[in-house]
């Protein structure tokens, strides 16, 4: 019932885009309307995965920015966070057992692994993995390394990160490969306060939906995706998406406001739709 409901949004979408198109481009649009969803779910997925990293860190003594910690915005008690600081490399894991809701109401379950040269101290190079991690029906599978640099000074993070994951879609919908280059900054803000976290991205995206159809993201230093740690959505920037089928179009996320819209445009028609 819910891929059908699904399907008639996405159709609804389609025709509105595509009032004088050749019927011919219905499904190379369903694709691009599709793909956006995915692509943008999978960035902000893993953009949790870094923000519940630091939460965990930070509630368990490893502090990335000082003073008194205040409630978090993803970990909640049935998550079993475990931190070993004397081994080399050090490590974490977040054990989401076999369900999990946490704070920002996703359902989660398995668990997620991370590596580090160093928690506390930086440069550093880090490195997840993931067992049977699933976070609302979406199952990620794969690697990523960041290297990370710490301007203590003005309270902002930089990490590059090499990201190379898949992602098995509910409701049978396939697999889909995400693999991307991308420079990332943390404003940590005022200290011990988390809610004001925001991650700043941009660089280069490759995602291959399980279609076969594939398509390269680009997000310019000047026009980065912002994050909000408290709202879990991205709240502005753009993307130019190019596909295997020489199409283009771009999202547009506004100017900061706290919802899961953003404007797809299409030959020079535009619609306003949901990521999640």
């Amino acid at each position: 019932m819910k891929t059908a409901q699904k399907a008639i949004v996405l159709m609804g979408i389609v025709l509105t885009l595509l009032f004088s198109c050749q019927k011919s481009d219905l499904k190379s649009v369903l694709d691009e309307v599709l793909v956006s969803q995915q692509e943008m779910q999978t960035d902000e997925m893993l953009s949790d995965i870094d923000l519940i990293a630091d939460e965990a860190l930070a509630q368990n003594g490893t502090q990335l920015k000082s003073g008194t910690l205040v409630a978090g915005n993803y970990l909640t008690s049935c998550a079993n966070v475990t931190v070993d600081t004397k081994s080399v490399p050090q490590s974490l894991v977040i054990d989401f057992g076999a369900n999990c809701t946490g704070k920002d109401g996703k359902v989660r379950s398995g668990r997620i692994l991370i590596t580090s040269t160093s928690f506390s101290t930086f440069p550093s190079v880090r490195t997840k993995t993931f067992d049977n991690y699933v976070v609302d029906g979406k199952k990620l599978n794969g690697k990523i390394v960041k290297s990370i640099q710490q301007d203590f000074v003005n309270k902002i993070r930089t990490a590059t990160l090499d990201q190379d994951v898949t992602i098995t879609l509910p409701n049978q919908e396939g697999t889909a490969h995400h693999l991307a280059s991308q420079t990332r900054q943390y404003y940590l803000n005022e200290l011990g306060v988390q809610d004001d976290n925001v991650v700043k991205s941009w660089g280069t995206a490759t995602f291959t939906r399980p279609s076969g159809i594939e398509v390269t993201r680009q997000v310019d230093a000047t026009d980065p995706l912002i994050f909000s740690a408290s709202c879990h959505h991205v709240i502005s920037g753009k993307i130019i998406f190019t596909s295997s089928k020489d199409r283009t179009w771009t999202l547009d996320f506004g100017n900061g406001e706290c919802d899961n819209k953003a404007t797809l445009t299409i030959n020079g028609k535009t619609k306003e739709i949901t990521i999640r």
